[in-house]
């Protein structure tokens, strides 16, 4: 890009006027150098200490200014050494200069917004899937009976939402405002990747599952690194940290209508037949509720689960409207 372009650019997303695909061309161009970083840097810098936007008059006597340290400098009779260092010392102060003027500009044409950012709030009803998209270009899509808490438009040097329940994200590239997650105890923040966080209030268990990219989970008591295919997995009844490898067929399955269990507990994956289907379950005692269930429903309607649970105990049932009973046969061999 032509320097003129990003010094626009810059100024632009300093004040939180650029779009998904703007913050990606920047993050692009600030990659290529570690000149491109510095003079962002500065300009960043240089925004932050600037308290008050320039009068036009100020800006045209800024310009004078430039104009005059530009023009080319009297022949001197005798070369020497001194003039070169000038000339760089020189260069830099135009530099300076330049960049104060594209700040004072961008505070001029580019004021920072005042109003305060409204707040959306999207819920999930149970058996239904729904994809946002925010501001930044990034896509959630949420798990049914789940809610996802966002600004209209991201201001500050975070990209925060408020998640619960369980959401799949694929955040657009921002390499100075990461976004963040807060999903009850955890925050998990990101520059641009592909991940999902369950944080259903009632599961047993929390995750954060990384798919591309890297992310950083904060807890209240540590901070943990994941690379793709690494899940970090907390058990609400003990408080123990797991950082594991997953499968991202089953982690991701809900976001298709499926279902896949391999040997868990009726206890602990009843709470997605019941966000999926709309129902309640209820267990008769505990020996029915430990029954466990090796099984895969792609897209299927609830009688074709209710059928396989029949088989895993075996296991007798009958529904009320939408709450369904569970009962161990007598006689089950323990699962």
């Amino acid at each position: 890009m032509e320097q003129e372009e990003i010094y626009r650019l810059i100024t632009r997303y300093l004040a939180r006027q650029t779009s998904g695909e703007e913050n990606e061309r920047l993050a692009t161009w600030v990659a290529e150098a570690p000149g491109h970083e510095r003079t962002f840097e500065q300009l960043k810098t240089l925004w932050q200490h600037s308290a008050t936007p320039p009068t036009t008059a100020k800006t045209a006597a800024a310009l004078r200014n430039v104009k005059a340290r530009l023009a080319p400098p009297p022949p001197r009779p005798t070369p020497s050494v001194v003039p070169r260092r000038r000339s760089r010392t020189y260069q830099l102060a135009v530099l300076g200069l330049v960049l104060l003027l594209g700040i004072g500009a961008g505070f001029y044409f580019y004021p920072r917004p005042t109003a305060p950012v409204a707040a959306r709030l999207y819920r999930t009803p149970a058996g239904r899937r729904h994809t946002l998209r925010l501001a930044d270009g990034s896509r959630v899509t949420l798990a049914p009976q789940s809610q996802l808490r966002y600004p209209a438009t991201f201001a500050g040097h975070h990209r925060d939402v408020y998640l619960e329940g369980e959401a799949f994200f694929e955040v657009s590239k921002d390499a100075y405002r990461p976004f963040r997650v807060h999903s009850g105890r955890w925050v998990t923040q990101v520059l641009g990747t592909t991940f999902n966080v369950s944080a259903v209030r009632e599961a047993p268990q929390m995750a954060v599952s990384l798919l591309e990219g890297r992310v950083e989970v904060l807890d209240k008591q540590a901070k943990f690194l994941l690379t793709p295919g690494q899940q970090l997995l907390a058990d609400r009844a003990t408080g123990r940290l797991y950082r594991q490898l997953f499968d991202p067929t089953r982690v991701s399955a809900w976001r298709h209508n499926q279902l896949i269990f391999k040997n868990e507990k009726l206890a602990d994956v009843a709470g997605q037949i019941e966000r999926l289907y709309g129902v309640h379950l209820v267990f008769a005692d505990a020996a029915t509720a430990d029954v466990r269930l090796w099984a895969t429903f792609n897209n299927e309607p609830l009688t074709a689960v209710l059928e396989a649970l029949q088989l895993a105990g075996p296991i007798a049932y009958h529904r009320e409207g939408q709450t369904i009973y569970l009962q161990l046969l007598p006689g089950s061999p323990p699962s």
